[in-house]
């Protein structure tokens, strides 16, 4: 069996081979590219989390301004661009809505 010799006591076990010098280097030249698509997608969930939080708090300031003024139910609302790198990102945006009624 190629690989496998006998030990001391005359039991089996399998010879290490080194790795080949520079495997280190091309194992971790393979790595990049998925660390890379790694960081955009955790990059855009970051902006577009961020978009939504922004969206928010804008309609929660018009409703607070809308709620002071009085009158009945009222229905706001914002839109927030999300910023893309990744394709078909581009042109997103989060809606948030609110409705406030006010006496």
């Amino acid at each position: 069996a190629h690989g496998v010799g006998l030990g001391r006591a005359g039991r089996r076990h399998a010879v290490r081979r080194r790795p080949a010098p520079g495997q280190a280097a091309l194992e971790v030249l393979a790595l990049v590219p998925l660390l890379l698509v790694a960081a955009l997608l955790a990059w855009q969930l970051a902006a577009v989390v961020g978009a939504g939080m922004r969206a928010q708090e804008r309609v929660r300031a018009e409703a607070l301004q809308a709620g002071a003024a009085g009158g009945g139910v009222r229905t706001l609302g914002a839109v927030e661009p999300v910023p893309g790198l990744l394709p078909g990102v581009r042109g997103m945006s989060i809606r948030a809505r609110a409705a406030v009624r006010a006496p």
